[in-house]
């Protein structure tokens, strides 16, 4: 585990921490175009983007970003899915699992779209993630679900189930009343093979291993009068008036191999700190720019190895930009550029701050 110190000290502009940036325009997908991307993974072959919201479909760009292939099959019927609550690839990379809560199923295709098989699956999920060839982690909603009447241990948030969706054991009991406590109860993340699991507004980060579920992130906010770790006497009034006078971590995080980009909330403003992995440092991140594309890390989701990767909407690039650094890679990947183009991919490779 890692202790981080969240610290009061000087900010550092966030183009310093900016090596190099490289990107993938997202090709021509025809009439279902990426509106909102949810998830995002980088594989030697593919990158494979989820948009859950607004197309509700998964799309599959070779590494250059020229599309493959869709899964678009909104529908009540065999393979089709009525919504998209999570998204998740197989530990080998060659296939795609849909959780679709509104249809009660869990449905899996493969990097050509094709059609592998589905499973009925009816608890109030909001997640799922692939862990290896024989164990899936199903992250629950909180509150009473009937479907969870013969499994021990209901409090639980996390079931580890069986590639044929049996039980196989729990964890995390729930720490909120989730009548009254409108924040999801549980934050579970997939950066390449790692899967991190955490409660918001608590201090601590695990990671799930072969061995168990250990703890990662420890983050120390005593220095910047700092809250966490709220029990089930938590109500969205006391929630608010607490983070309105202190730093909290609602657990708003991206993880690289070198680095992890951390999102607090301090006197109900963002507060975002940069902590690096090998030197065990943090650096406070300044919430400005002086070049063309460094504000954009601030919005980064996702990562590939060791660089941070931002989706960008086609047409923030063709709104104008001052002669500032990087505006040559800006008009660079501004060029054939039309507002009804799918999003740019820009990936952020970091450095220490100078």
């Amino acid at each position: 585990m890692d202790r981080v110190e969240i610290k009061e000290q000087k900010q550092i502009s966030v183009d310093s921490v900016i090596e190099k940036i490289d990107y993938v325009k997202l090709g021509d997908t025809g009439d279902v175009l990426i509106g909102k991307v949810t998830h995002l993974w980088v594989t030697p072959d593919h990158i494979v983007v989820g948009d859950a919201r607004q197309a509700k479909a998964v799309f599959i760009f070779d590494r250059d970003g020229n599309p493959q292939t869709i899964i678009s099959r909104l529908g009540r019927g065999p393979q089709e899915y009525q919504g998209i609550t999570d998204i998740d690839i197989s530990p080998d990379q060659q296939k795609i699992v849909i959780l679709d809560s509104w249809g009660d199923k869990l449905i899996t295709y493969d990097m050509n779209g094709e059609f592998l098989g589905e499973e009925p699956f009816s608890l109030f999920t909001q997640g799922v993630k692939w862990l290896d060839d024989e164990t899936l982690l199903i992250a629950l909603s909180g509150g009473k679900d009937p479907g969870l009447a013969s499994y021990p241990n209901q409090e639980d948030l996390l079931l580890f189930m069986d590639s044929t969706l049996q039980f196989k054991y729990s964890a995390f009991p729930n720490r909120f009343d989730s009548d009254i406590f409108n924040y999801g109860p549980l934050v579970v993340k997939r950066f390449d093979d790692r899967v991190l699991v955490s409660v918001p507004y608590s201090d601590t980060i695990y990671q799930y291993t072969p061995q168990g579920i250990q703890p990662r992130y420890k983050l120390d906010m005593e220095d910047v009068n700092g809250v966490a770790n709220f029990g089930k006497d938590m109500t969205n009034e006391k929630l608010d008036k607490i983070t309105s006078n202190h730093a909290s971590f609602p657990h708003i995080y991206v993880e690289s191999d070198d680095f992890v980009l951390f999102f607090l909330s301090k006197n109900k403003t963002m507060f975002p700190v940069l902590y690096d992995k090998k030197k065990k440092q943090t650096h406070n991140i300044e919430l400005k720019s002086y070049t063309a594309l460094g504000m954009e890390l601030m919005s980064a989701e996702f990562s590939s190895k060791n660089q941070f990767v931002s989706a960008v909407p086609a047409f923030q690039f063709l709104t104008f930009c001052p002669d500032v650094p990087g505006v040559e890679l800006r008009n660079e990947i501004k060029e054939g550029l039309t507002d009804e183009d799918n999003p740019v991919l820009l990936f952020y490779t970091l450095k220490d701050p100078e």
